[in-house]
This record gives structure tokens, C-alpha cells and sequence, in this order.
């Protein structure tokens, strides 16, 4: 999966020449929605024999228009473009949010990042909104195309438990501790990737129950408490808890009694799964 980076304005530097289908959306978490949105881009693109480009932004429009500078994420870009890889993406358009792009008016993001870059059919959510006060709506698109080079696909909302999925609704899952929820509307578990970090004498000469862990990215973090997760390192993983105080979403501590099946992941990269949220009386450790 090819991924450019764009900065608003182009100025010429990225040349796409060949039609393509491309998909709009933030697609934070990448959720059911998002799913079935790629999905149905990706048979659009089957059907005329086209590579299907998805277009994302960076960072949230909130960050800049809001000054939300602690915003968190579902899936930081990493994640989100590791995420669109299995859904059959060829090209990710990574677009810089700034200021000076917010201004765009919604005709000038048609002519410079659809027509400009040929996508011959563009394919978004009911309710994304694009350009200058989010004056541009999928209506705007469908009206657009009448008279362009391009034809719309809107994806209707996707409804589990009578509630829409959304990525507003999985961040507050999410930060109100409900993970054992989240599947519902993410389809997996949240994930969360940072570091391991504990000495390495003591890897040596007694058995690892705990550790603390770094996370690097803004994920969105549920509440404090105790939580059952799985932790995996390469093709390895084993049960444990993360206990988070709330003093700092940086810094969490894992525990297990398997921990020291892990030890050479030691301040490498590694993947926290979040199953439930359990009363610390329940805090037992796990035996495989």
C-alpha cells in the first residue's frame, strides 16, 4: 500500500494521473462503519478496474480549528494506516490539516483534490463534510458531480444495539472504562501499542510480575482501574492486567506472573488487547 503525504497547497508535487476511486473520511479507529465504507469502495473500484485511494487527514480538524492539543485517538495514524492496509487500499492520501487548508472553500477541494487528482468516483460516509466552516456535505458532492468528471457513492449509517457506529461513541466506551463493549462497533478489541520498560538485572535473577509501560502514541485511554488484557509481543502473548492510576495516560503498569515470557521484548514494541475492566478484588493472577 503506497502512502504520500500532501500538504495543502499542492503546488504540483504530486502527479496522479490515473483514475482512480477515492474513499474520504478521518476514519478514526477504522470501525464497522469505516469497514463497510472501504468494502463497498473496494467493489466500486473491482468493477470499473480502478486502484481505490482513500484520503485521510491529519491531525484531527479539532486540533487545529479547536486548539484541542491533548486530543486522543482511537487508532493514531500509524495504527489507522496499518488498519487500512488489510481492507485492499492501494494508495493512502495523507492530507496535513492546517489552518490555511481549513479555509479551502468546498468547490476549490473538489477542483484541487478531486478532480485535480482524478478520482473518477468518490465514495464517503452521510455525514462528511468538507471545506471552509464545513460548508461542503455529501448533497454539495452529489450536485458537484452533475456537472464533473466524477461520479458519488454516499454509505448510509451502519446501526448496532440501535446505536450508530461512530467513532464519538467508541471514544466514550472507551474513556468511561465499557471496553468489553467496544468489539460491538469496533469489530476487535481496543488496542493500544507503547513499550516494556524494567530493569534488566532483575530479568535475570527473579521471576517478572510487573512492569511499567510506555505509551508513546495519543491513544484515547479508558478511566482508571484494572483491566484484563492480553499483552503480545511478536508471535508471543500472555493474559495479564494493566492497571492504570489515572495519574498519567503515558505510563501504565502491566501485571502477570507470565510477564518473564516476554522479557526480550524489553523496551521494544508491544500490543495491549482490552477485554474488561475488573473490580481490583478480582485482580487473581491468570494460569495458562
Amino acid at each position: 500500500m503506497e502512502v504520500l503525504y500532501l500538504t495543502h497547497p499542492l503546488n504540483g508535487h504530486v502527479a496522479i494521473q490515473e483514475p482512480h476511486v477515492m474513499a474520504l473520511g478521518f476514519f478514526d479507529g477504522v470501525h464497522l462503519g469505516h469497514q463497510y465504507l472501504l468494502q463497498q469502495a473496494k467493489k466500486v473500484a473491482n468493477k470499473k478496474k480502478l486502484k481505490l485511494s482513500v484520503m485521510t487527514f491529519h491531525p484531527h480538524p479539532s486540533e487545529i480549528i479547536k486548539c484541542e492539543t491533548d486530543r486522543k485517538y482511537i487508532t493514531p495514524l500509524s495504527s489507522k494506516l496499518e488498519e487500512m492496509s488489510q481492507f485492499g487500499v492501494d494508495r493512502v492520501l495523507v492530507m496535513e490539516f492546517t489552518l490555511l487548508f481549513a479555509s479551502l472553500p468546498a468547490s476549490e477541494f473538489i477542483n484541487q483534490y478531486i478532480i485535480n487528482l482524478h478520482a473518477t468516483h468518490v465514495v464517503a460516509g452521510f455525514d462528511f463534510t468538507f471545506g471552509c466552516k464545513a460548508q461542503g456535505n455529501v448533497d454539495y458532492l452529489r450536485k458537484a458531480s452533475l456537472s464533473n468528471p466524477f461520479d458519488v457513492t454516499v454509505i448510509p449509517k451502519r446501526i448496532t444495539n440501535d446505536n450508530k457506529i461512530s467513532s464519538t461513541l467508541i471514544r466514550e466506551l472507551i474513556s468511561e472504562g465499557d471496553v468489553h463493549l467496544v468489539p460491538y462497533y469496533l469489530g476487535k478489541h481496543y488496542e493500544i501499542k507503547g513499550s516494556s520498560h524494567y530493569p534488566k538485572d532483575l530479568f535475570i535473577y527473579q521471576q517478572l510480575n510487573s512492569m511499567e509501560f510506555h505509551i508513546q502514541e495519543k491513544y484515547v485511554m479508558p478511566k482508571p482501574g484494572l483491566y484484563k488484557v492480553e499483552i503480545a509481543y511478536g508471535d508471543r502473548t500472555i493474559q495479564g492486567f494493566l492497571k492504570h492510576s489515572g495519574s498519567n495516560d503515558s505510563r501504565v503498569e502491566l501485571n502477570s506472573n507470565k510477564l518473564d515470557r516476554l522479557k526480550e521484548g524489553n523496551h521494544q514494541e508491544m500490543t495491549v488487547k482490552f477485554f474488561n475492566k475488573v473490580a481490583y478484588m478480582d485482580s487473581i493472577p491468570i494460569w495458562n
